[in-house]
């Protein structure tokens, strides 16, 4: 396999076999575009690892600075910081993957010769920065594709939910403009009770609009709910040979359980610190009415399934479209 070959998606005729016989370790480590070498590859996941790494201070930086009467301790609670993580870990981890296989491409079990005499200690930090091998291993194959589907799910329901439920009901951060004409007090209402004039030079004020403040407020914002997704829809697209997802039931009810089990963590930091990490969840900010946050709750889990299906989607677009040029330059 030469530096530019790419691994071919699921063959789309009929009688093919559907069994791959490679590992979907090794498939996040191959672009399957011939155009992306294995050197670039490597060049762009560095420059991704690298934004995610660095632009993360920037992002903790705004969420410190956030006006807000609760404990700092509620950001790890918070829905756009769990899925800023997972992706963060995701590029980092298959970001060293792909370094491994560019670089020392034999695994030890591949050839055992060529890291004889390697000490203990080197021989176990290669196998542990190597991607492992796991094509006849259902599990971890299943373990990993549920990490690098949530990781993306995560991400997406992030950026939607963002700007198509926090902002308009005022929970974005920064004042919202509206028509002339428009009422709107959610932002204002929310707003005022959380932010204080005595602490206006040090805090980031939800008063004022996206870019009325120093770049750190407008970086933050749109990294967590913009670029993130952008650079999702990147990996899947061109970064990765990855195949769609199999079984595909047990990926939806995977993405659902997880949602839930972000829901209970969410719980967790509501009792501990008082904020709720999705506004929706506290029934005091829907109108004090459980029903409303049960419902919401409900929707939040019964959606997931949805981000998964556009997922699912640009990988099965991606692997149509590479398919067909592989066939076309045969």
């Amino acid at each position: 396999m030469s530096d530019t070959t790419p691994l071919l998606p699921r063959p789309i005729t009929i009688n093919a076999p559907r069994r791959d016989k490679h590992p979907i370790t090794l498939r996040a480590c191959h672009s399957p575009w011939r155009g992306i070498s294995q050197t670039l590859l490597f060049s762009i996941r560095l420059a991704f690892a690298g934004y995610l790494s660095a632009v993360s201070g920037v992002s903790l930086k705004y969420k410190l600075e956030n006006q807000d009467d609760h404990t700092r301790w509620r950001i790890p609670f918070q829905f756009s910081t769990v899925s800023y993580s997972l992706l963060w870990a995701y590029h980092v981890l298959v970001t060293h993957w792909t370094g491994m296989h560019l670089f020392a491409p034999q695994t030890i079990a591949d050839d055992p010769e060529r890291y004889y005499g390697y000490s203990s200690l080197r021989t176990r930090v290669v196998r542990l920065l190597s991607p492992p091998r796991q094509a006849d291993n259902s599990r971890r194959r299943f373990a990993f594709s549920m990490f690098y589907t949530i990781a993306h799910v995560f991400t997406f329901m992030n950026t939607v939910i963002y700007w198509g439920v926090l902002v308009p009901y005022g929970h974005g951060g920064f004042k919202q403009i509206h028509p002339p004409g428009h009422s709107h007090r959610g932002n204002q209402t929310s707003a005022s009770i959380m932010y204080s004039p005595s602490r206006a030079s040090t805090m980031y004020d939800p008063n004022k609009g996206l870019f009325e403040e120093d770049p750190i407020k407008a970086l933050g914002i749109l990294n967590l709910s913009t670029i993130t997704t952008l650079i999702g829809v990147i990996e899947i697209f061109f970064l990765n040979s990855i195949r769609r997802q199999t079984p595909v039931a047990g990926h939806a009810v995977g993405v659902m359980f997880l949602s839930g089990v972000y829901l209970a963590w969410a719980a967790i930091g509501k009792s501990l610190t008082g904020h709720a990490g999705l506004f929706f969840i506290d029934p005091k900010h829907m109108g004090d009415f459980p029903e409303a946050s049960i419902a919401a709750c409900i929707a939040f889990i019964a959606l997931s399934p949805g981000f998964f299906s556009y997922m699912y989607g640009l990988i099965a677009m991606r692997e149509t479209i590479t398919a067909a040029h592989h066939d076309s330059s045969q």
